[in-house]
């Protein structure tokens, strides 16, 4: 199994997909991992030129097949411009295609309660991870992708008091980050 992760720091913390092909070899599954992410990075950014990691991504799109291509949107955008999410995607869904690629949206979470970006927002935690929910469904079913459900059991995790968050109360704990590497095994090797 060949899978491109497209991500920021939600995906690169902890190396989480070198913890997801770890996770699959434990299963018994072959799988070779490559990853272009950056810290903050939308998947509008991607779609540039003008920057190395839109020109990594689409070059390694045109010249390497994928089974799967995994997409993580910046943390906040998908809850708080819906739209401008959709519109990446479909853009960044051309690329996806024309690899011959499955695409894969990564359901990202809410950030922890009373986080500095929720108190602005006006949020919490739950409402956060609901218009994520609503925002990553609304891409799976728009392009037939599959969607990996790591907000949704992270979000669950947090809730029973695991500790998956780091201090900043955004980013994945190792123990989030192998959380969600598991998720993503879950979905993909069924």
């Amino acid at each position: 199994m060949k899978v491109l992760f497209i991500g920021n720091s939600y995906t690169y913390f902890y190396d989480m997909p070198k913890l997801f092909e770890a996770e699959c070899r434990g299963r018994g599954a072959e799988c070779d991992v490559d990853s272009v992410t950056a810290g903050g990075y939308t998947l509008e950014q991607f779609l540039s030129d003008g920057n190395e990691f839109g020109r990594r991504a689409k070059e390694l799109l045109r010249e390497k097949k994928y089974d799967y291509v995994v997409m993580q949107e910046q943390s906040v955008r998908p809850a708080s411009d819906p739209e401008l999410f959709l519109d990446s995607l479909r853009r960044l869904m051309v690329f996806v295609r024309e690899n011959g690629a499955k695409p894969v949206l990564y359901e990202t979470w809410g950030r922890a309660d009373h986080s500095g970006e929720l108190t602005q927002l006006g949020w919490d935690h739950d409402l956060m991870q609901t218009k994520l929910n609503e925002s990553y469904g609304k891409g799976a079913a728009e392009h037939g992708a599959i969607l990996v459900p790591a907000g949704e059991r992270f979000h669950e995790a947090y809730r029973r008091g695991e500790p998956v968050f780091d201090p900043d109360g955004s980013h994945p704990s190792e123990y989030g980050s192998k959380l969600i590497a598991r998720v993503f095994a879950d979905t993909l090797l069924k």
